[in-house]
């Protein structure tokens, strides 16, 4: 009886341990809080507040050259559901991208320079050949790429507000 109770217990704790790992659904940290403010220094990302209040951090690499804006993502066949690009654009404008030699799709979310979603283009496919250019038709100061699925995955919007923590931006 007592193995049975056992085997439960941790079955219980390894769903729950998945549950949070996958959706962060509550504020529970695995590490201690020195290692997490030296994390958090470490790590750029931006941090998304979705239409539920709910904050969602991405890990994100910067693009913040025209060499660098020009490669983007392109040849990668992973990454990782809170992982991305980050594009740094020279001005708020309108900014346009395409899918050449992408291999997973993407959804992009334009952010302007107050720190607010403005427009939202989701599960953009990749394109070998003919490429139509995703443009929003607002200005945009950031570019935010992830995983596609993300914005439908964790309710994110247009409107909500996006806090950018990188060290260029500081």
């Amino acid at each position: 009886m007592q193995i049975k109770l056992l085997i439960y217990i941790f079955l219980v704790i390894g769903i729950l341990y998945f549950v949070q790992s996958k959706y962060n659904l509550f504020e529970i940290r695995f590490d201690s809080k020195e290692e997490s403010n030296q994390q958090e220094e470490e790590i750029e990302g931006v941090e998304i507040l979705n239409e539920d209040g709910r904050a969602i951090y991405v890990e994100v690499e910067i693009a913040d050259t025209p060499e660098l804006r020009r490669v983007g993502l392109s040849g990668r066949s992973t990454l990782g559901d809170y992982q991305g690009m980050l594009f740094v654009m020279e001005s708020e404008d309108l900014h346009s991208f395409w899918m050449k030699d992408m291999e997973i799709p993407l959804d992009l979310l334009f952010i302007n320079s107050s720190g607010y979603i403005v427009y939202i283009s989701k599960d953009q496919s990749p394109c070998t050949e003919i490429c139509e250019s995703i443009k929003s038709p607002y200005e945009a100061k950031y570019i935010l790429e992830v995983k596609g699925g993300f914005v439908e995955d964790n309710r994110v919007r247009v409107g909500n507000e996006v806090k950018i923590n990188i060290s260029s931006e500081s």
